[in-house]
């Protein structure tokens, strides 16, 4: 497929850790996984730990930069096509330092699609989304916005 627009951009926005931060999380996960062990549930305070490792893990992993395009077919993020049929609509949110495309797709365990706008102008970027899938105003889902003022 022809790509209509395309545009690099990291896969989520990163924000660089301090060494407080794993204290933090190391602490609250050795406090919770004890107390969980004191009331008698040791699996739930095994699944803190393990929790808290992954955490830790994948804040200090730098996101990668990767390719975005539109086609005819539907929004291309990396290797993922999401066709147009599968998305009820679409929106630019201009609230970010940098802009981000909401979807909205028809799918029940991934309804929300977030695509951040980098390289381009959004205004080129609705105009070609326009052609394809409607423009309805989405507020972006609290899970997002808590995971991004958490630093995900």
């Amino acid at each position: 497929m022809e790509p209509i627009i395309e545009w690099n951009a990291p896969e989520h926005y990163y924000y660089k850790r301090s060494p407080d931060w794993y204290w933090s999380v190391g602490i609250i996960a050795v406090t919770g996984a004890v107390l969980a062990c004191i009331f008698g549930n040791v699996i739930f305070g095994i699944l803190i730990l393990a929790s808290a490792t992954a955490l830790s893990l994948h804040a200090s992993i730098v996101p990668r930069v990767i390719l975005y395009q539109i086609n005819d077919r539907g929004i291309v993020v990396d290797d993922t096509l999401y066709t147009f049929l599968n998305l009820h609509s679409f929106w630019i949110d201009h609230k970010h330092p940098t802009p981000k495309i909401l979807l909205k797709s028809h799918k029940f365990f991934m309804p929300f699609i977030s695509v951040p706008i980098d390289e381009v102008n959004p205004e080129d970027v609705r105009a070609v989304l326009l052609r394809y899938i409607a423009e309805t105003e989405h507020i972006e889902p609290l899970s997002l916005r808590v995971l991004e003022v958490m630093g995900f």
